[in-house]
């Protein structure tokens, strides 16, 4: 789904525009509507939409003033211009920041419909281009080889729900999942090679690796194997007479037959509905089969644990990390150590807001390893740094908080300073995933809280500089190429502007 953001001071226009069209059946979910540019900015910061249709003349911020401010910081949103014929100069002044969209007021429903299907079209192409920087990445390509496999154990784990509870179970793992993997933007293809005995399985598994390793882009993103049937996934549709080509060096006997999802979410379910029901499931994990089903009755119990992590601290999580370590010691087969080291790796970042390069380097070693002391030990030092982590004392909110907040008091100051910036620049983590945690434990936006601190500096900044620098006091707290954004947020908060607090502060 596409988020789209609808900004005009008239009332009626922007309730009329949110009720003109089904969205849903576009692919597009309004986030929310609003009266005037300033909660438009705050919106963006705390929604990161892919769309925002917005009036060009607005109190607070135009909608010119809010496409530069935004401009600035993210190239990525699309934005669609509403005016009346005298605000044409206006619009063309918008065009110079890259934007392609405009409507001239009245609009109708077709005209609205065709300017948000195209703006869609671009938000796509702008992902696809972003992702295909990011298959560039060893890091990235790392972590999403490992996905697919952790995501089937919980899928797995879930084999007595009834398929409407497997749907809702599948949602809420995507929720966590979606930080790592695209679930719902690109269609995948899905490919049977039935008719393959286990005997043969490691053969053709070594020929479509190696094809892999010569092949410049990298298709094949996992696999599972169930009573002499192979299932390939990839997003990209593969050369059917080369895979059967491929399968016939392995063996001659088997068939390929190729199914069509549009989204990974779906695929995924239509998979574990049909392998949930084997007694011996395998999944396809750097092109070697591993047996998860064997672990199916720890599984439930280790996913438990995290869920609880992310609400413990102290004695409770020490108790939990005690936990993990005693299956750890336990264990005597390298596999199982793989799974448990890698699978805490995953839910590292919603346990101690670990990056997804720190998650990536670190399920690469345990990838690679086969030594079943090392990856002992390996697993037992991740465990120590959650237990050393949630242990800490004078947390008030929690690492992955703690750390936005460290980071918006030390670039209070950057005129730039978004939530995005924060979680994709600096935690390396998905935006809308950190602002559903912040919200979550804060109990405010981040828009909210930004603005808060910026006030609670410019009252320290205006004590010393007075009524005279109210430009400079801007400046540092971000606001510098926008005084007026300054004064209506300060206004907002103390109730005067800030020359006028200034002031009541010097006379006191």
């Amino acid at each position: 789904m596409l988020k789209l953001i609808i900004a005009d001071d008239e009332r009626v226009i922007r309730e009329t525009i949110s009720r003109l069209i089904d969205w849903e059946s576009i692919g597009v979910e309004v986030v929310g509507l609003c009266k005037n540019g300033i909660e438009a900015y705050n919106m963006i910061l705390d929604e990161s939409p892919d769309i925002v249709m917005t009036d060009i003349r607005m109190p607070g911020l135009t909608g010119l003033e809010l496409v530069r401010e935004i401009s600035q910081s993210d190239q990525r949103i699309q934005f669609i211009i509403l005016s009346g014929y005298e605000d044409f100069e206006y619009a063309r002044e918008a065009m110079k920041y890259g934007i392609r969209h405009y409507l001239l007021k009245p609009c109708n429903e077709e005209k609205i419909k065709e300017s948000i299907l195209k703006a869609g079209e671009d938000c796509r192409e702008a992902r696809r281009r972003l992702a295909e920087k990011e298959q560039q990445s060893l890091m990235t390509k790392t972590i999403r080889q490992d996905i697919v496999y952790h995501l089937l154990m919980d899928g797995i784990s879930l084999k007595h729900e009834k398929d409407d509870g497997l749907k809702k179970r599948l949602a809420e793992l995507e929720e966590f999942y979606g930080q790592y993997a695209d679930f719902y933007q690109h269609p995948c293809r899905l490919y049977y090679v039935y008719f393959l005995e286990q005997q043969y399985l490691e053969k053709l598994l070594g020929r479509l690796r190696q094809n892999e390793d010569k092949s410049q882009k990298q298709n094949i993103f996992y696999g599972v194997y169930v009573k002499n049937t192979l299932l390939l996934f990839c997003y990209e549709a593969l050369d059917t007479g080369g895979l059967k080509a491929e399968c016939g060096e392995a063996s001659d006997s088997v068939t390929v037959e190729e199914s069509a999802y549009s989204t990974l979410l779906e695929l995924l379910e239509a998979v574990l509905v049909r392998i949930r029901r084997y007694d011996t499931i395998y999944a396809i994990h750097n092109f070697k089969p591993i047996s998860i089903l064997n672990n199916q009755n720890i599984l439930p119990h280790i996913q438990n644990i995290y869920l609880q992590l992310e609400k413990s601290k102290g004695d409770d999580a020490g108790k939990l990390c005690a936990e993990l370590r005693l299956m750890a010691e336990g264990a005597t087969q390298a596999d199982f150590l793989k799974m448990l080291g890698s699978s805490i790796c995953i839910h590292l970042p919603t346990i101690v807001a670990c990056s997804s390069v720190e998650v990536a380097e670190l399920m690469k070693e345990i990838n690679q390893s086969e030594d079943i002391e090392q990856l002992r030990i390996m697993t037992a030092d991740i465990i120590s740094r959650i237990e050393n982590e949630l242990c800490l004392t004078g947390q008030e909110y929690g690492v992955l908080v703690d750390k936005v907040m460290a980071y918006v008091e030390e670039h209070l100051s950057d005129k730039n300073l978004t939530l995005k910036k924060i979680a994709e620049q600096h935690l390396y983590m998905n935006v809308d995933y950190v602002s559903r945690q912040f919200r979550r434990i804060t109990g405010i936006k981040f828009s909210q809280y930004l603005s808060d601190q910026r006030v609670k500096r410019a009252k320290e900044l205006l004590m010393d500089a007075g009524t005279g620098k109210i430009q400079y006091v801007a400046e540092q707290v971000g606001c510098g190429n926008n005084p007026q954004y300054f004064s209506q947020i300060f206004k907002k908060s103390v109730g005067v502007t800030p020359g006028k607090w200034a002031s009541q502060m010097q006379n006191k």
